[in-house]
Formats: C-alpha cells, structure tokens, sequence
C-alpha cells in the first residue's frame, strides 16, 4: 500500500508517474486521520479536491475527510474570487491614474491559468501589484481617496520595506503596493525585470500586465526562501513554481543560476534545493547548474513526519480539551515539531526565537526546539528512507529523460 503522504504527493504531482486507477485505488486503502490537519498545513485543500474530482476517485473517500475536503476547498475559492474582484478594482484605478504596473503572484496567476495549469488551486489572500517606486507614494495616498484604509501607526514601519503599508477597503482583501519584489533586490531592477517580460492579459474589465514565466518563477523561489526558510517548503509555496514549470512556457534558466549564484538570496544552497523540490512537484527535469551541493529535499519524507505530527496530535486532542492545555499551544508545539523537521533536513540551525523576546522565553525557545530537533532525530531511526522523495537534481534529470 502506499503511504499516505506519498500517495498525496502523487496525487497533487502536475505530471503524473502512477495511473489514475493505481490512484483511486490508493484513495480508496488510505487511512485519513491526520490528513485533515497536514491538507491544511500544506495549503493545497483546492488542488487536492480538483485533482481527485479528476481522477474520480473522491467518491472511494472516507466519507468524513471528503465532506471536509469539499468544505474547505469551497471556502478557498471563495475567498479567491474575492481576491479576484479586489484584483479587478485595483487594476481598475491604476488604469484610472495612468500608473504603469505588473500583477504580482497569486492574484496574478489567476488571470493566466491558460499557461499555467493548477497556477489558480491554492488560496490567495491579497492582491500584490507592483508600480514604479516614485509614483508609489502618490498612489498609496490616491488609493486612501478612493476609500482604502492602512492600520493605524504602521506607515513607518514599511519605510524601508519592498512594499508600503498593506491597504484594505470593504473588500476585507489587503492591497500592497510593491517597490521592489525583495530589499535585496534595487526598485529598477525589479520594475526592469518584471516590466521586461511582462505581457497583457484580459481581466473581466479591461487589461492588465503579468510578469513572465522566468520572472513568476523566481519571484516565487525569491519570496519563499527569503521570508521564511521551512514555510517555504509546504506545497502552497512549491506549486507556484511548478506550475509554472510544468508550462510551456520558456523560462530563461540561465538568468536563474546567474542571480542564484551571484548571492542574490541569502542561501544559494536552500534555493537550489526548493527549486529541486518545485520542480519534482511539477515532474519536470530540474536544470544540472541548479543542482544543490547536497542531496536534494526529500519532499516525501518531510511530509510523512508531518503526517505522523498531526496523527500524535489528533489522538491527544481528547485529551488535552479535559487537561491544563487548550489547543492554544498544543498547535504551536506542534507547528514547532513539524517545521523543525524541515529545518533539521536542510541542516539549519534550531527555530530562533522571537525578535524581541525576553531572556526566559528565549530560553524556553531553544529548549522546546532542541526537544522537536530530537523527536525528528528519533523518528528518522525508526522509519524507512524508501519512497518517492526528490533526491538530487542530477538523478531527477536522468530519470525524467529516460521516460521521455
């Protein structure tokens, strides 16, 4: 039988290795305590039910995960088509200030899923958009006339940041106005780029610009390593690089090893093996420049330690709502376990504390991330290192081209 965390990673793989009835058969042997809880850290409820609804095999579900399923990946696209409109109004009164600018993830991958497939199958939560840097300001204050609001006090807190204050209106959908892509990368530079390679699409009230496949890919690669090193390795991250690569669309490899190894991202190595993961997840032949120094993310592995995480915890449930603990922070411990895990895997050091925290809680921190750092030592002696990982980019390349 296959595991679960490898049949889900199977299931959700953009090219499909296994038939479709190997799959439904699968589904239909799975054991799903737990599955809830990992669908959910991972971001991929929406993929997941579209690509059983394809494979006609939710019906052979058990029948409490699917009424789940189904539940959560209609709250998801809800939540989309409210990015949607919200994308559409803030297109809108750029087009209305004559303001040049390029759709930016998410909310940008929905208007060309007819390039890429599956780009729209996870949630979005905000439209990101970004405009030269100096007409920022001004349209920042113009967006406020047109009814947008920012938080109190928290203008200065994006002085220096790559984007300003995030702005919402009616919509409840949160608006930020880009500079920059990242800090590490100068406001021209990113405007040349995406600007660059960006071309027009339709959206249900006019046109817009979306960046192209090689600027999609890396904003995606850039975003994920450089805002959090283990949340960048759950499926929501990962797919928007796989679907891009599993497109036609040509991306410009060597511009990505030239950024990657000029040190543009803080860890040339961990990018490498996100993109080695991305592109396992799309089936697709990972390029051999882009070959991590080490043996690639085992995606399969991390995600059956998480599995197993959330298993320990949905039988302690019970227990904890008759004890000391609510679920509070028994679901903050059990983040730790989960995303130390894919720390430990990629050789980093224990999850830091918090910025600002006092010496006890720091303290507290390192204890509490030693122990999860030690569950998932433990664990790896006991389970079996077989099963569909990514290893390395080099083996990946031979056997994608072997089966074309």
């Amino acid at each position: 039988m296959i595991p679960v965390a490898d049949l889900l990673l199977e299931t959700l793989r953009l090219r499909q290795r296994r038939s479709a009835a190997e799959l439904r058969h699968g589904w239909r042997e799975a054991r799903t305590d737990g599955l809830a809880q990992l669908v959910a850290f991972e971001g991929c409820s929406l993929w997941l039910h579209r690509r059983l609804k394809e494979l006609d095999a939710l019906q052979g579900l058990d029948a409490a995960f699917t009424v789940w399923l189904t539940a959560a990946a209609r709250r998801v696209a809800a939540t989309n088509l409210a990015v949607d409109a919200q994308r559409d109004a803030v297109a809108g009164i750029l087009d209305e200030l004559g303001c040049p600018h390029v759709l930016l993830k998410g909310a940008a991958q929905r208007l060309v899923t007819h390039l890429y497939p599956y780009a729209d199958a996870r949630a979005v939560g905000d439209v990101d958009v970004l405009v030269p840097e100096q007409l920022a300001p001004d349209v920042w204050k113009r967006f406020q006339r047109a009814g947008f609001t920012a938080a109190v006090g928290v203008e200065q807190r994006y002085a220096d940041h790559h984007h300003l204050a995030p702005l919402s209106n009616e919509f409840h959908v949160s608006v930020e106005l880009h500079t920059s892509t990242s800090n590490a990368i100068p406001p021209e530079e990113a405007w040349r780029r995406m600007n660059g390679s960006s071309s027009t699409t339709e959206r249900r009230d006019g046109a817009t610009k979306v960046a192209g496949a090689t600027e999609l890919l890396w904003h995606a690669l850039a975003h994920a390593v450089v805002e959090s090193s283990s949340y960048a390795f759950r499926l929501r991250c990962l797919l928007d690089a796989a679907a891009v690569w599993t497109s036609d669309q040509e991306v410009d490899w060597t511009a990505i090893t030239s950024r990657i190894d000029s040190g543009e991202l803080p860890d040339s190595n961990m990018a490498r093996q996100w993109l080695g993961a991305a592109a396992w997840l799309a089936g697709r032949p990972c390029p051999t420049s882009l070959a991590p120094e080490e043996p690639g993310f085992d995606l399969a592995r991390a995600l059956r330690w998480r599995l197993d995480v959330f298993r320990w915890f949905a039988r302690w449930r019970l227990a904890a709502a008759q004890g000391p603990w609510s679920m509070g922070p028994l679901a903050r411990v059990r983040r730790l376990l989960a995303d130390e895990g894919t720390r430990a895997m990629l050789a980093l050091s224990l999850t830091p504390p918090r910025a600002g925290s006092g010496p006890l809680r720091r303290a507290g921190r390192w204890a509490a991330a030693g122990v999860a750092r030690l569950c998932f030592q433990s664990w790896c002696m006991i389970k079996p290192t077989h099963g569909i990982g990514y290893r390395h980019a080099s083996h990946v390349h031979a056997s994608m081209s072997e089966q074309q």
